[in-house]
């Protein structure tokens, strides 16, 4: 039985350090000034608060069931996206970072965070701009005709001590200036990336001259496999909305319709006529593991010696190529200040009601220490996930339903604060690892497919998208919605939205075309600005509280927007609601 004098010490403290906690977060959300830069302060304050609870963190949880299903949940929907990934790099890199690479980061960094992380409930993973990011970077390596693993060495480790320096010197408070124009405009780049992306990986091996026929039916096949898969994500995604079955197995239906599509369309891929591989044809692509069964080795062709685990900073390098690997180092910190302290604040959302208080100074100096043994060993580093971190904090809280407003909202409540679940996905990472062999039964059509699903989702539920689509309705059809019924004339919402979509396109076409794409995150990090100086001048305050609101904090609990990088009418601007939505627990969401 638990000491009852150390329980209510530690209560003690969740109190003492909850109400100082929530009173900065307010002051940091709903300030206009710069903030001011102090040497160490959040760190202090966020050890100050998270040390006397590390080992409650640790305890036997409330309810153990709700631990474990929330566990497998986030293992399920963090591997799916991390396999379509994998694959990405595996292709850009010409497979020195592939999929035995990819899991082996996403257990190890995960392990790292799960220990030493103030706030344990944010999930860290390979994400779709880090994949594109690295491997603009490959490229850059041979420009400095540098040993890749080498400036891959130096890009983690200048990363790792600009994350550690912001996180000392106070740089984190700064991701408040962020509002729903940016992370509107990022989602809209994420979503058409992961579109272009799928649907050039499914078609481009479809070769309409110089092709052998049984090349070109396999290619033909792929392609089938990835459309079935798209549909049957798509369908299962509004499985909610179905009038058959109950609402339990309803909900199952969506939350694991990602992971349903992939065994059924991985099953049927086997069936004669569609696997292509009989009578010496070239069969249907698969997720290629060079190793099989991978023996914990770095990945290589067969035939060919592995590299060691472990880089050496100066081999095939020099003093041009050392400092070279800076810039895309800048790129990718500019990357993760962004995703990672976004995915921080909306796991840690008012609405789930948690009682332990936030970290983010001293979680994101641990986000730099991360870095370190990714560049050692050769293995792509992550960020903050989302959706699947927050999906994390829903899967933890009890869900109930209330009318508010007249509304019907969820409400979240009890919410298992622990580190189990995070270390617990973690180490089933490690375990697929020892049946990889699993992985290459898999279509790469399926993943596609799957890929295109998630960039459609995620398209679906953007503001921008949701005003271009208002655009081509009759002006009486328009639903007076804020942006419609209190703007000043609907020629200012398409001018701020034609600003938002030239920002995407920009950003696009450099991160897919250019030579120096590996950029692109230096023009993520300009839509503040341009949103602070540019957008004022051309738009009035009044239209702005309208399309951009400031963001707000609450201490309604109820609310399900308060604490998010919210609007006044409801929805995340960030857009990823809708993408949170189609991966929802079965059981504890």
């Amino acid at each position: 039985m638990d000491d009852p004098t150390l329980a209510e010490g530690t209560m003690e403290a969740m109190r003492n350090v909850k109400k100082s906690t929530k009173n900065e977060v307010i002051r940091e959300s709903s300030s206009t000034k710069t903030p001011t830069i102090q040497f160490l302060t959040g760190m202090k304050k966020d050890l100050a608060a998270r040390v006397p609870l590390y080992w409650d963190d640790w305890k036997c949880p409330r309810s153990p069931i709700k631990v474990l299903n929330a566990t497998w949940f986030v293992f399920v929907v963090q591997l799916i996206p991390a396999l379509i990934f994998a694959e990405l790099l595996d292709r850009q890199t010409q497979g020195r970072l592939a999929v035995a690479e990819v899991i082996l980061s996403a257990g190890l960094i995960s392990v790292i965070y799960a220990l030493l992380a103030g706030q344990p409930l944010v999930l860290l993973g390979i994400t779709g701009p880090v994949a594109i990011l690295l491997g603009k970077s490959y490229r850059l390596a041979e420009d400095y005709d540098a040993e890749y693993f080498t400036f891959f060495w130096w890009l983690c480790m200048w990363a790792a001590l600009l994350h550690m320096l912001s996180a000392m010197f106070g740089v984190v408070n700064f991701v408040w200036h962020i509002s729903s124009f940016s992370t509107q405009t990022f989602e809209l780049f994420i979503a058409t990336t992961f579109i272009y992306q799928s649907i050039r990986e499914l078609v481009q091996d479809i070769h309409f001259r110089d092709a052998q026929s049984d090349e070109r039916s396999a290619a033909y096949a792929s392609l089938v496999v990835g459309a079935m898969t798209f549909v049957i994500c798509w369908k299962l995604h509004f499985a909610e909305q179905w009038d058959h079955f109950n609402a339990s197995f309803r909900t199952f239906l969506k939350s694991y319709n990602m992971l349903i599509a992939l065994v059924v369309m991985t099953a049927l891929s086997y069936l004669p006529g569609v696997a292509q591989d009989s009578d010496g044809r070239k069969g249907i692509e698969r997720v290629f593991i060079r190793r099989d069964p991978w023996d914990w080795r770095p990945t290589t062709e067969p035939g060919i010696e592995p590299r060691p685990w472990v880089a050496d900073p100066l081999d095939g390098i020099d003093v041009r190529g050392i400092f070279g690997a800076l810039f895309p180092a800048f790129m990718l910190y500019l990357l993760f200040f962004i995703d990672h302290n976004i995915s921080s604040i909306m796991t840690q959302a008012p609405k789930y009601n948690l009682k332990k208080p936030s970290a983010y100074h001293w979680d994101f100096f641990v986000l730099g220490l991360t870095m370190i043994p990714c560049g050692i060993m050769g293995i792509p580093p992550g960020s903050g996930l989302i959706p699947e971190a927050p999906l994390h904090s829903k899967s933890l809280c009890t869900r109930k339903f209330k009318i508010i407003d007249g509304v019907r909202r969820e409400v979240f409540s009890d919410c298992e604060e622990q580190r189990w679940s995070n270390m617990g996905q973690a180490l089933l990472m490690f375990a697929i690892l020892a049946v990889i062999v699993v992985i290459s039964w898999i279509p790469v059509g399926c993943l596609f497919g799957i890929f295109l699903y998630l960039g459609v989702d995620a398209m679906h539920g953007n503001e921008i998208w949701e005003r271009i689509n208002l655009m081509l309705m009759r002006p009486k059809r328009r639903p007076p919605i804020p942006a419609v019924a209190k703007t000043s004339s609907w020629r200012v919402v398409q001018l701020y939205t034609f600003i938002q979509f030239s920002l995407m396109a920009v950003t696009f076409g450099i991160a897919q075309f250019a030579t120096w794409g590996y950029a692109f995150p230096a023009l993520i990090a300009c839509y503040v600005p341009v949103r602070s100086f540019v957008v004022p001048k051309l738009i009035s305050a009044e239209d702005l509280k309208q399309l951009d609101p400031p963001t707000r904090v609450s201490d309604d609990d109820d609310d399900e927007t308060s604490g998010e990088l919210s609007s006044e009418k409801g929805p995340d601007p960030t857009g990823k609601e809708s993408l949170e939505d189609s991966t929802r627990d079965a059981i504890n969401v």
